[in-house]
């Protein structure tokens, strides 16, 4: 009988449970190994981890004896977003240790753009274990990176690409990133979270604007980055926490490139609660829209009427992750993003139900 594909899953939080929730429902592939940052969750069966049954799989805090196991990918889910030194450190710990890694996290969509030297690290990385990686998610890592090449097949000029996500994140539950990074509950002039400043929260969007360059064959000649905030009227408790009135209960944040005769602006807006920053775009989803000839636009929205929208984002960044597995153990050694990767779909066949 041929094995399953070795994974190892990095990092269980929201996106990181669904993700192992879904390994462990396929037969082509084999979980050897759980990384945990909760010592709560150190000991735990995998299975019992994401509500399955056992299997036969320990989650650990010990980072050290996870890059040991033998595996033939690793699904990092880290918060790059957070700690970005560290994390590109430990992705190339992996690499170097014969394990392909497939990244979530925006500051994995194109680390050439945000520093030579974290590309340099992990193709030096890919050359010691012979191993390829690979940055993606959904937005950053799909939305623009995937659907702008393939739309612009219809087009004749091109003068601007927008690129726009608007959400509700009042039931995302990571503390981390809608306080700590984002800023959300900070006073406006709170120079406190990561996001808060431009030139930070600009890194967030360079790798998708890079890519989808790449795939258009454009040259980015400037890039500007920007953010906006709005302040709630009334006190908001969400999953997240408590967000006190007259502090920020609404952002948006994003880059325009220029890229000669054809502009690109990619840009994030968030609310906590829908009746905020009601001048801002409001349409819940994912908008691309060309402005040239002809103009194009589509909004793609995932999950059904009734279904809450940041979980089922969550849900497909997980299976954009998964998905992808196959393309990059295949590949040659070396750094890849979505513009140089195989293309790749999903498969559904391989999926057994758990319960």
């Amino acid at each position: 009988m041929t094995r399953g594909v070795r994974v190892i899953q990095w990092a269980t939080g929201v996106t990181g449970m669904m993700s192992l929730r879904h390994v462990l429902s396929r037969p082509d592939l084999e979980l050897v190994g759980v990384r945990v940052y909760d010592a709560e969750k150190a000991g735990v069966d995998a299975g019992t981890l994401c509500g399955l049954p056992e299997a036969g799989v320990l989650a650990t805090t010990d980072r050290d004896a996870v890059i040991a196991t033998d595996a033939d990918v690793v699904l990092y889910m880290g918060k790059v977003e957070i700690d970005t030194p560290g994390c590109f450190a430990e992705v190339c710990e992996l690499l170097a240790s014969g394990k392909n890694v497939v990244a979530t996290g925006s500051r994995f969509i194109h680390p050439r753009s945000l520093h030579e030297s974290l590309a340099e690290g992990i193709e030096k990385a890919c050359a010691a274990g012979g191993s390829s990686f690979l940055g993606l998610g959904l937005y950053p890592g799909f939305v623009g990176e995937s659907l702008v090449p393939v739309l612009s097949r219809l087009s004749q000029r091109v003068s601007r690409i927008n690129i726009r996500e608007v959400l509700n994140y009042s039931t995302y539950a990571s503390h981390d990133l809608i306080f700590n990074a984002m800023g959300f509950g900070h006073d406006p002039d709170d120079t406190t979270p990561l996001l808060s400043n431009t030139e930070y929260a600009a890194m967030a969007w360079i790798g998708s604007a890079t890519v989808i360059a790449q795939a258009l064959g454009l040259e980015i000649r400037g890039v500007e980055g920007y953010r906006e905030v709005a302040v709630t009227p009334r006190p908001l408790s969400v999953a997240a926490g408590e967000i006190p009135a007259g502090t920020v209960g609404a952002m948006r944040f994003g880059v325009v490139v220029d890229c000669g005769e054809t502009t690109l602006a990619v840009e994030h807006l968030t609310r906590m609660a829908d009746d905020l920053a009601p001048d801002w775009p409001t349409e819940i989803g994912y908008q691309v829209t060309f402005e040239g000839e002809p103009n194009i636009s589509i909004n793609l929205v995932l999950g059904a009427q009734d279904q809450d929208h940041s979980e089922q984002g969550c849900l497909a960044t997980a299976m954009h992750a998964i998905n992808a597995i196959p393309a990059v153990v295949a590949a040659e050694p070396g750094l890849y993003d979505l513009s140089t990767i195989a293309p790749f779909v999903a498969h559904w066949t391989n999926r057994r139900e758990v319960v």
